[in-house]
């Protein structure tokens, strides 16, 4: 019994609320949507709108989700956001159309407009029953039937009305947040395995992206060194038999050079792979060795109270790397700037350079970024790049992190 009446003080207060906010909601975000569509050829207005439309409705379908779990006791799981994989501006643009015209929102439009009309029925039959009561007190509405017994059983009437209303409405709007603000459990577990199969396939490109790139270096770098000091001490033991000291200690010279030079150059292999500063001193000591061997000036920022998972640190790692050396490769830049901030959710990196723009996946610098969004999707994170020509050019990563 006590459950049936907190029930209904929390639907009636619900409903009282959704009278006034659900009028506001929907007449928001309708006008807004209706707006901008209709303006979409007048000079980007409409974009610009469409682009509000989707970012209020977001919010607005995140208080609706709160309120309700906190008013009813349920959990509302939020659908999933669709993401394009375009960049830059057109990605932006490809981005703005499909919040807008996604089902999310449109299921938000009708949940607005469902519980204005509940809320506005809600307050119709209190005015309504409260005029009632007055016109049989008064006796204006049966003419001889007045008096306290007659508005004690209009008002027993009218209340019962109200709760039998209050229930049913309750119920419905109860049903319908669920509905139409959140997802069912099926087609939530349908979407994670959709981004768990990206992020395995997201894994699996980025394995073999690296796999290539240690095979390139190896081939290209520390091998060939490796056979030239073989080939030099061969040559420093055929003087030492023709007994030409100085000759072999000048070959041994040369080899000893080639094999320091080897030296170095396994240990910026193996710094690619996973450098030990960033196991022993976290990421900001890391990108910090980073930005000093870049060739363009780079300043770092990083803010994170708490150290993020090991996984989260690696990803971010080879990604600032990945961009600085575009950076120092193409850009033609002046100056760079790396920022890593937590958020809610995880970790976000903003890699910025003054150059000429124009990167992106495919051109210059192309097999480092694919390599990079291949390397953030197995994180299960995101990564935009936003590169005009002229620049400048600014890579955004987000990556979900529990700390």
């Amino acid at each position: 019994m006590r459950k049936k009446l907190v029930f209904l003080w929390s639907a009636a207060a619900d409903l009282a609320i959704d009278g006034v906010l659900g009028t506001v909601w929907f007449t928001l975000v309708f006008t807004l949507l209706v707006t901008g569509m209709s303006t979409i050829p007048a000079l980007g207005v409409g974009v610009g709108l469409l682009w509000l439309t989707a970012w209020l409705a977001t919010g607005i379908r995140f208080v609706e989700r709160r309120r309700a779990e906190a008013i009813y006791g349920i959990t509302i799981t939020p659908p999933p956001r669709r993401l394009t994989p375009n960049t830059g501006f057109l990605g932006w643009l490809a981005q703005v159309f499909l919040d807008t015209f996604s089902a999310a929102t449109w299921k938000g439009v009708l949940h607005h407009f469902i519980t204005m009309v509940l809320g506005s029925v809600f307050f119709g039959i209190i005015s309504g029953a409260a005029g009632l009561l007055v016109d049989v007190n008064r006796g204006a509405l049966l003419p001889g039937l007045a008096g306290p017994v007659v508005t004690a059983i209009a008002a027993v009437l009218a209340l019962a009305v109200l709760v039998l209303y209050t229930a049913v409405a309750g119920l419905a709007d109860r049903a319908l947040s669920k509905a139409l603000l959140g997802t069912s459990r099926t087609i939530a577990l349908e979407e994670r395995v959709d981004v768990l199969q990206d992020a395995r396939r997201g894994a699996v490109d980025a394995a073999a992206a690296e796999r290539q790139r240690i095979e390139r270096d190896l081939h290209d770098g520390v091998q060939p060194r490796l056979v030239s000091v073989a080939m030099t001490l061969d040559m420093a033991r055929a003087k030492l038999a023709d007994d030409d000291r100085a000759g072999a200690s000048a070959l041994l010279d040369d080899a000893h050079r080639e094999t320091k030079q080897s030296i170095t150059d396994l240990r910026h292999l193996a710094r690619g792979i996973h450098p030990a500063v960033l196991t022993d001193r976290g990421l900001d000591a890391a990108l910090s060795a980073v930005a000093q061997h870049c060739t363009v000036p780079t300043t770092v920022r990083a803010d994170l109270p708490v150290r993020p998972s090991a996984e989260t640190e690696a990803v971010l790692y080879f990604v600032v790397s990945e961009a600085l050396t575009n950076a120092s490769k193409h850009s033609r830049a002046s100056g760079c700037s790396v920022s890593v901030i937590q958020t809610p959710a995880g970790v976000r990196a903003v890699i910025l350079d003054n150059g000429v723009g124009g990167a992106a996946a495919g051109r210059g610098g192309g097999v480092g970024l694919t390599g990079m969004t291949d390397r953030v999707r197995a994180a299960g994170g995101t990564l935009t790049i936003s590169s005009p020509e002229g620049g400048p050019t600014i890579i955004t990563v987000e990556v979900p992190c529990a700390f």
